[in-house]
């Protein structure tokens, strides 16, 4: 031993000497003792270090197998928060990363099951789904039974890429399938290549030793397998299996509650889910990491008391996106989160306070609740918000917001809790110091963070050109550091010429230092007429609301709402969702808009443009003090029951939207008056007035959209007969009214032009025969039938054409530019004719129809979506008819137990989505030339 620890000393010596290249007679006596003493100490020690790490290792591996299976296989220790659920780190969700806070890349799906159908379908899976379909989860829930030939393998991958969430269901037979193996070898490479993207395994009815070990089951599957299989994909579905059988996950035995257990993995599943959908978009950021760490340090989340931070400054300073970009870094710190937008604006709206209450709940519970009243509304936060560890941001709160009424006391909230309050009101903020909030002022951009943010805007790049230094500079010098002013000007100025810029410049420099609206307004003032128009419309009327309709009305009135859109958006003014349907606006520009029309007549309000608060409103109906200069009317908070006779409207010549007050009614005559109407909404119900109380010339010549959503009319009422004068008319809703009779003639006779049509929940007793030449409508597009009463007395129609009373046939040749439709809750609906024509459908939904035989699709030539459940009669779905298969995109059947084919699979080369769940009776699925039986276990 002693000569070995010699050699080795010696070894170590020169291997310290070569590695410094010098020679042992370089070094001095000294140096060299010093040098031989320390490498014959590590001579000494490195042999019991390499002894202890051998055994140590072999020990480990021993143990880790015995705890990690310990682990896996108590179910009890299941029963846990997600919070407690162990996941390698690599899957984990960093929020402070900014990486992560990035959209996925074309996410389709949330969850994607993989699972064994013979084994779970009708267990554990279908319990599951249904679970996740209840809190709104997308899911696709994959059958390896419906897999029909490799065609079908690049829609699997595709669905495998788009989803957030795997959870694949690992029993007994799982390994048998090869479908089984290549998802999970999918899901498996997407989670390593996307640390975002997290696997949760429940292992049902099988050891998860079985499956990390390729054991017990799993190895007779892999018997079959080698046989027919080469060794490099066969090891890498048994690598597959390793690591997914190494995850956290739940084990499944005989003797558990299934639905208890889909009850955690769902409640899992929606926690992950929140590090995504809670998120909140941000505009471009400039100089806020400073601001972010301030306030994140005063909301100390390592304290577990209920913690308030109130951020205020003036309007457009940034509030709002500090708020936001705070809320993206630490939500994954909470159970639950919500951020409240726009509560000075919507506060004031009709049942403002319960939409506030009503989202704060939603979003803790993900579940809807109606709430009545105030007091209900916060009785319900207490009871059910306050016991979950909470994020709530509540954003542009005023005086008038009373925090103790609508969310109770902060107190009484789950420790850990946490809000964050924004206020241009310091004082506001100050009176909450009773719940310690703490305060935090948002100050403006430095110089040089506000060139920065100009240039985003004016340059689209970091800074400006050489040539624009200096004029930059100056224009910045005069926004006061206001990030809204700087990207709102900015906006207006990219690609103008330097006068323009000079000429702005000096405008900008007349302002006063503190009027933040006036330098808004420089960029109002630029615009033509019509982007005016509509820029005033969608401040007062239109923010967070479905663009659509206000495009028919300004395509009316001549407004190019296309062109002046996007300039608009292009001038940083107006903003669309990120669903790109709705209208958004800062909550300053929005104050702007309504400033501009507060001005047009300060000392007399009901002479302005543009009316939205009901005091006024009333006045101006009440009074008779209508004027030419009143252009659009809403009234939305309730009053007490109200007649507006015609004389109301007298001089109201330039009204082109009229949204009534609820349960206003109109009567009397209404000839040449309201010209220019076109956007009429209101709410009727009958029997409150006297047989005297008539419309009479109801003859608005250019109304384009009527809704009479939620009406309780009698057919007495004379606008029915004037309705076939309504020849703009392009979109009439029916929603939810009961109507006793319509009188006026049928929709063909009203509008050639009719686009859209809705008459969902719609009852009346002769809707039937209002409906019947539906398919003269040439122009509709829209047609919305959901759960429409057909009734008249006690025999049941549908919709016809040419047709005898009675029958059971819909006919729609003629709609040639529909492009969705929607037939549903049609029990006595035998046969659809008339699809040949429907040559611009892109939509088409069949649900409920039980007394469906035959669907003949042949003709349709650009549908994309086809989605048919619960029709138990139709036998047969023939895609082979379709004009264009190739354009079908999405192919949903489900719940349908009498269908047993499915025809011209194989022409679907579009198709991205597949299900088929819930056709039991499905003998043959044929695509790309392969058919399967179902059942087959080879598969």
């Amino acid at each position: 031993m002693e000569a070995f620890t010699s050699s080795l000393a010696t070894i170590i010596f020169y291997a310290v000497a070569k590695e410094s290249q010098i020679s042992d007679g370089m070094f001095s006596s000294g140096m060299t003792s010093n040098i031989r003493g320390a490498a014959t100490v590590a001579a000494l020690v490195l042999p019991l270090i390499l002894l202890y790490k051998l055994l140590w290792s072999r020990r480990r591996s021993t143990s880790n197998d015995e705890t990690s299976d310990d682990n896996n296989c108590d179910s009890t220790s299941q029963l846990q928060p997600d919070s407690q659920l162990p996941l390698p780190t690599a899957q984990y969700f960093d929020p402070t990363d900014s990486s992560d806070l990035l959209p996925f890349p074309s996410v389709e799906y949330e969850v994607f099951l993989s699972f064994r159908g013979p084994d779970t379908r009708h267990q554990i899976t279908d319990i599951l789904f249904r679970f996740l379909v209840h809190l709104k989860i997308h899911t696709f829930k994959d059958d390896d039974e419906l897999r029909t030939g490799e065609g079908i393998w690049p829609s699997l991958v595709k669905a495998i890429g788009q989803s957030k969430i795997y959870v694949p269901i690992l029993s007994k037979s799982y390994a048998h399938s090869r479908w089984c193996l290549k998802e999970l070898v999918e899901i498996v490479e997407n989670m390593r290549q996307d640390k975002r993207r997290i696997v949760l395994p429940i292992f049902y009815m099988v050891d998860p030793r079985d499956v990390r070990h390729q054991t017990g089951p799993y190895r007779d599957a892999f018997r079959e397998h080698e046989k027919n299989f080469d060794r490099q994909t066969i090891q890498n579905w048994k690598a597959a299996l390793t690591t997914v059988g190494a995850l956290k996950g739940w084990h499944v035995t005989h003797n558990d509650e299934q639905s208890k257990y889909a009850d955690l993995v769902s409640d899992s599943i929606w926690s992950h889910l929140r590090r995504f959908y809670c998120t909140v978009e941000t505009d471009e950021l400039v100089a806020i990491d400073g601001h972010v760490e301030e306030v994140v340090k005063r909301l100390s989340l390592d304290f577990k008391d209920v913690t308030m931070v109130g951020l205020h400054g003036m309007g457009g300073i940034g509030k709002t996106t500090l708020a936001k970009v705070v809320y993206n870094k630490i939500l994954s710190h909470f159970d639950r989160c919500s951020f409240v937008e726009n509560i000075r604006e919507t506060q004031h709206q009709n049942d403002g306070i319960f939409k506030i209450q009503k989202k704060i709940i939603e979003d803790a519970t993900r579940k809807e609740d109606r709430v009545c009243d105030v007091s209900q509304g916060r009785r319900i936060i207490m009871d059910r918000v306050s016991q979950f560890k909470v994020l709530i941001v509540l954003d542009d709160v005023d005086e008038e917001f009373k925090f103790g009424e609508v969310v109770g006391n902060p107190r009484g909230f789950v420790s850990g809790s946490r809000f964050i309050v924004t206020s241009r009101d310091c004082k506001m903020l100050s009176r909450l110091n009773e719940n310690k909030c703490k305060l935090y002022e948002v100050q403006a951009l430095s110089p040089s963070h506000s060139v920065k943010l100009f240039s985003k805007h004016a340059f689209k790049k970091d800074y400006p050109p050489p040539d624009y230094e200096i004029l930059s500079s100056d224009i910045v010098s005069t926004m006061g550091g206001l990030p809204l002013a700087l990207e709102v000007v900015g906006s207006l100025l990219h690609r103008e010429e330097k006068s323009i810029w000079e000429a702005k410049l000096k405008q900008l420099r007349e302002v006063p230092e503190k009027h933040a609206i006036e330098r808004l307004k420089i960029s109002y003032d630029a615009l033509e007429y019509e982007a005016k128009e509509i820029f005033l419309d969608i401040a007062c009327f239109y923010i967070g609301r479905k663009k659509v309709k206000p495009f028919y009305m300004w395509n009316d009135c001549n407004f190019n709402p296309t062109i002046n859109i996007n300039l608009l958006i292009q001038r940083s003014m107006v903003k669309i969702d990120q669903d790109g349907c709705r209208f958004q606006m800062h909550d300053q520009l929005r104050d702007m808009g309504r400033e501009i029309v507060r001005r047009e007549n300060i000392e007399y309000p009901w002479m302005r443009s543009r009316i939205w608060t009901v005091e006024t409103a009333v006045e101006l109906l009440h009074e008779k003090k209508g004027s030419e200069q009143v252009k659009a009317i809403e009234v939305t908070t309730p009053r007490p029951y109200t007649n507006l006779a015609s004389e109301c409207f007298v001089n109201l010549s330039s009204l082109r939207y009229f949204k009534a007050p609820p349960d206003a009614k109109l009567k009397g005559d209404f000839d040449n008056l309201l010209p220019n109407l076109r956007w009429l909404k209101m709410r009727y119900h009958r029997g409150r007035l006297g047989d005297d109380d008539h419309l009479i010339n109801f003859h608005m010549k250019k109304l384009v959209i009527l809704d009479l959503s939620g009406s309780d009319v009698c057919n007495d009422w004379g606008g029915w007969t004037h309705l076939k004068v309504f020849m703009n008319l392009m979109v009439l809703r029916l929603p939810r009214a009961c109507i006793k009779k319509i009188t006026g003639g049928t929709i063909g006779t009203i509008s050639k032009g009719l686009r859209e049509l809705d008459v969902e929940e719609c009852e009346c007793e002769n809707l039937a025969h209002v409906l019947a030449d539906v398919g003269e409508l040439q122009s509709l597009q829209i047609l919305r039938t959901r759960s429409a009463n057909w009734k008249q007395g006690t025999h049941q129609q549908v919709l016809t054409r040419r047709l005898a009373a009675g029958s059971k046939r819909l006919e729609l040749s003629g709609l040639r530019k529909l492009r969705s439709l929607q037939i549903m809750d049609m029990p006595s609906l035998r046969e659809i004719e008339g699809f040949a024509s429907l040559k611009s459908l892109a939509t088409l939904q069949l649900t409920d129809c039980t007394s469906l035989k035959m669907l003949d699709l042949s003709g349709l030539e650009n549908l994309e979506v086809l989605d048919i459940s619960r029709c138990p009669k139709l036998e047969t779905v023939a895609l082979s008819s379709l004009s264009n298969p190739g354009k079908l995109r999405s192919l949903e059947i489900m719940e349908m137990p009498s269908l047993r084919e499915v025809e011209g699979l194989a022409n679907l080369k579009s198709l991205q989505t597949l299900n088929l769940r819930g056709c039991t009776s499905l003998g043959n699925v044929t695509s790309l030339g392969t058919t399967l039986a179902v059942g087959n276990d080879k598969c």
